[in-house]
């Protein structure tokens, strides 16, 4: 930052002219940009603002000087301050000097000892210089993050982790309806969102960059000028404006770009959502308050319970299926009144929170929804459903349970479309072992039991029919040969010929409950994790 006057007097060069503040002490916080020894009355007209003054009184002694007009003229020039070295020509400032600096609150500084005004330029210029050199190379800084955040096409919770990291201000994106849509920085939600509309309706600003409002928040503005659909918000009065307005505005036109490139039909606050939806999934938020906060900046109120749903979209991860599922589920939330949540929270997987009347009328509130949730929708699209919640803070364990259910459904192809909504206790033996995937002894128990299986598809890979499918395709027809017969397309003495081999192979009784279980775990674990 640059120095202040209050620091430029306290430097050696002025202190050995043993200075005495006359006038404006109130003011002695304000930034210094330059300083600039001047004899002459009309001044004023020759400077650009942020200067502090150095004079021998000439001015003051000149015969028919008004002295009122020159500080009133330096005041009104944005001259930071005016210091005058006494002399035998001048031994104290004329009464008219110090009445209208006082008046105007102007600092006027007199000096009752003699000093070489140019050690007192050279020490703050060097200081200017190298504050100039830092707000460059800070600049350069700037530039470099956000460009690369442009060119990946980054997210609005990277922008902003970005500009509240180099600004050192917590950032808010919000919308043209005031509801805060993305936020980062160190101060609480529950703290920094607490009323986010009605503060942020008294921080009215112009079509720029500006400092408005009771509590003196930067604003800045997002979108091309004809078309400014949010604004960037530091909540808080800030020190170094020219810092943090540069960290603001490149951050609004990496933001504007980034929406631009992805489509201008994007919707900013699904993607907000989405952010919100991630820091529930993965436990970053804890606090009912701060997640109440969150909810009323978005412009959604709390409810009695609420039903979390994760769609599923299937086939290889594609953004612009996922976008598709977003935006017909957003639909259809707004078409039924319902204030919810809508988010990606993973690659193929959309989540949906609304809240309902209580968690009795959860299913058929979700029945309800879906029934809605029309096309254009990618074709395999399912439906996974958490046990309803009471709380805000028990989003965050249905949303996983939600995000087990549609993983362990994805898992089992086969199965999609068998009922509405997939919900833990339809899982069974696949639930179960979706939730142990991870476990090596899981593995070792498949490899196990498939083993003689595996071997021999290395062994004969010519083989005409492979025997690990042909157990598959007996455990699907539940043992039951005609059925194994028809799904085949074989004869039945060609079939029970094929599972004496396979009986041989395995060296297992196939018609033995307890040998079959076994088999069949094993098979769904061995194909999760081909996955």
């Amino acid at each position: 930052m640059y120095p202040t006057v209050a620091e430029v007097l306290a430097t050696p060069s002025v202190q050995a002219g043993h200075p005495r503040v006359r006038a404006g002490e109130e003011n002695l916080d304000r930034p210094v940009r330059w300083v600039h020894v001047s004899e002459i009355s009309d001044v004023a007209g020759t400077l650009a603002g942020g200067e502090l003054l150095l004079s021998t009184g000439i001015v003051a002694t000149a015969p028919g000087a008004d002295l009122a007009a020159y500080v009133t003229a330096l005041a009104e020039a944005g001259v930071r301050g005016l210091i005058v070295e006494l002399g035998r020509h001048l031994p104290a400032l004329p009464e008219p000097m110090v009445r209208t600096a006082r008046r105007l609150g102007f600092p006027l500084v007199e000096l009752r000892r003699t000093v070489r005004f140019v050690e007192i330029t050279e020490a703050v210029h060097a200081r200017i210089l190298n504050v100039q050199h830092e707000r460059l190379r800070f600049t350069q800084q700037v530039n470099a993050v956000f460009t690369t955040l442009t060119v990946e096409g980054a997210r609005v919770e990277e922008v902003l982790d970005q500009a509240s990291a180099l600004g050192g201000h917590p950032v808010v994106l919000e919308d043209l309806a005031h509801h805060a849509i993305a936020f980062s920085g160190t101060t609480r939600a529950g703290e920094l969102l607490r009323d986010w509309e009605a503060r942020s309706r008294l921080a009215a600003a112009a079509g720029e960059t500006a400092v408005a409002g009771p509590e003196q928040w930067l604003c800045t503005p997002v979108g091309p000028r004809r078309g400014r659909w949010g604004r960037l918000v530091v909540p808080m009065s800030v020190a170094d404006l020219d810092h943090v307005t540069a960290v603001l505005e490149r951050a609004a036109a990496t933001l504007a770009i980034t929406r631009m490139l992805q489509g201008e039909g994007r919707d900013v606050a699904l993607d907000a959502h989405g952010g919100l939806l991630r820091d529930l999934l993965t436990g970053q938020v804890t606090d009912e308050q701060a997640m109440n906060a969150r909810l009323r900046a978005l412009g959604l109120r709390a409810g009695r319970a609420y039903a979390v749903l994760v769609l599923g979209v299937p086939g290889d991860p594609s953004v612009d299926a996922d976008q598709a599922v977003l935006a017909a589920a957003a639909a259809t939330a707004r078409g039924q009144g319902r204030a919810a949540l809508t988010g990606i929270t993973a690659p193929g997987r959309v989540a949906v929170v609304f809240s309902c009347a209580a968690e009795t009328d959860e299913p058929e509130a979700v029945r309800s929804f879906l029934s809605a949730l029309g096309p254009p929708l990618p074709e395999g699209t399912f439906a996974a459903a958490s046990t309803p919640t009471t709380r805000l803070t028990g989003l965050s364990a249905a949303l996983a349970e939600a995000t087990h259910v549609a993983n362990a459904v994805a898992a089992a192809p086969g199965r999609v479309g068998e009922r509405e909504v997939y919900r833990s206790r339809d899982l069974g033996a696949r639930g179960l072992l979706w939730s142990l995937r991870a476990d090596p002894r899981l593995h070792q128990f498949a490899e196990l039991q498939l083993a003689p299986l595996l071997r021999h598809r290395v062994l004969r890979p010519g083989d005409e029919q492979d025997l690990l499918d042909l157990l598959r395709a007996y455990l699907a027809a539940n043992g039951n040969v005609a059925v194994l017969a028809r799904a085949l397309h074989l004869s039945r003495p060609a079939v029970y010929a094929r599972l004496t081999r396979l009986t041989t192979v395995l060296g297992h009784d196939l018609t033995d409950a307890e040998t079959r279980l076994s088999l069949h775990l094993a098979v769904l674990a061995y194909d999760q994790a081909a996955l």
